[in-house]
C-alpha cells in the first residue's frame, strides 16, 4: 500500500473516532506531516483525494475542512439501503430545517443550487453528485444539532454509486432531480416544512426509480 493511501485510511479513521467534527478545520498541513512522519507532498495528495470524495474541502487561505463524514463500511450498505434510509431519515431533517432556518443561511443554499445547474448542463457528473451531497449537508447544518450531520451522512448514498447511477440516467431524469432540489429551497424560503419534507421525499423516490430502472436494464 502507497504511503498516500495509508494515510487516507488513517484520515478517514480519525474522522469516524470523532477527532475532528463536521465542517471542523483541520490542523496545518505542517502539523499533520509531522503527526503522520511523511512529507507535505504526500500529505497533500491525500487530503486532495478525500477532497476529491467529497469529505474534505481545502479553500486556498483557510484551510481544510470536514465536509462529510465517512461511511464506515459501505460495502457493507448497497445503494438501495442507502436510499430506503435517506427515504425514512432526510424528509424530516428537511422538514425541521424548514422551521429553524434563517435568511442569511438560505443564502449559502441558494449559491449551491446554481452549481447543481451548471453542472448539469455541462455534463459534469462528478460535480453534479458532488454539490448535491453538499446541499443536503449544509442544510443539515442549520438545525443546529451535532447528532443531525453523522447521522445523514451515514445514510446519504456513497458518491461513486451515485455517479454511476447518474451515468445512465437521460438529460430528463437529471432535470427532475434538480427541480426536486428546486423545490426543497423554494419551500424552505416560504417556511413550508411539510412541501420541504415532500420535494425532499420526491428527490429520493426519483433516484430509487433510476435504480430500479438500471437493474432492469442491468
Amino acid at each position: 500500500m502507497s504511503k498516500q493511501k495509508l494515510i487516507e485510511q488513517k484520515l478517514e479513521q480519525a474522522l469516524l473516532d470523532g477527532r475532528w467534527k463536521l465542517f471542523e478545520r483541520l490542523p496545518s498541513e505542517r502539523v499533520l506531516a509531522e503527526e503522520f512522519s511523511v512529507n507535505r507532498t504526500t500529505l497533500r495528495a491525500a487530503l486532495s483525494a478525500l477532497a476529491g470524495r467529497g469529505i474534505l474541502e481545502t479553500i486556498h487561505g483557510s484551510g481544510t475542512r470536514v465536509r462529510a463524514l465517512p461511511a464506515g463500511h459501505p460495502s457493507q450498505c448497497d445503494l438501495e439501503d442507502r436510499l430506503n434510509a435517506s427515504l425514512l431519515l432526510i424528509p424530516s431533517i428537511m422538514h425541521a430545517c424548514s422551521l429553524v432556518i434563517k435568511p442569511s443561511q438560505i443564502i449559502s443554499l441558494e449559491r449551491i443550487l446554481p452549481a447543481v445547474g451548471t453542472a448539469l448542463r455541462n455534463g459534469d457528473i462528478k460535480t453534479f453528485v458532488q454539490t448535491q451531497v453538499q446541499f443536503f449537508m449544509e442544510a443539515a447544518r442549520f438545525i443546529g444539532n451535532s447528532s443531525v450531520n453523522p447521522a445523514l451522512a451515514a445514510c446519504l448514498p456513497e458518491g461513486k454509486s451515485l455517479m454511476r447511477l447518474y451515468s445512465s440516467c437521460d438529460l430528463h431524469d437529471s432535470e427532475t432531480l434538480f427541480a426536486h432540489m428546486a423545490r426543497i429551497l423554494s419551500a424552505m424560503r416560504h417556511a413550508d416544512a411539510e412541501e420541504a419534507a415532500q420535494a425532499t421525499q420526491g428527490y429520493f423516490s426519483t433516484l430509487k426509480e433510476l435504480m430500479n430502472k438500471q437493474n432492469l436494464s442491468a
